[in-house]
């Protein structure tokens, strides 16, 4: 079974940071809990045609894929970003 995950939503801001001397790009959204509060989801791009394109404010799907480590999600670009 080949089971895609997509994360949806207006795109919150665009980070980058430096790791080991290379630039890096996160995607990052708002998500609402269902007691009323907000957190940030954060999205690592591995494609470079993405994290050059991509702005504030697009609504955008991305194939993601989900690792977690002491009890934190992370989601990583698994394929291209599709627009909305």
């Amino acid at each position: 079974m080949n089971t895609k995950i997509l994360l949806i939503g207006q795109v919150y801001a665009v980070a980058k940071k430096l790791y080991k001397e290379e630039e890096v790009t996160y995607v990052q959204f708002l998500n609402k809990s269902e007691n009323g509060g907000v957190e940030i989801q954060q999205v690592k791009l591995t494609d470079k045609n993405d994290s050059l394109s991509i702005k504030e404010g697009v609504n955008v799907r991305i194939p993601v894929k989900v690792s977690s480590f002491e009890n934190k999600m992370f989601f990583t670009q698994s394929e291209p970003i599709l627009k909305s």
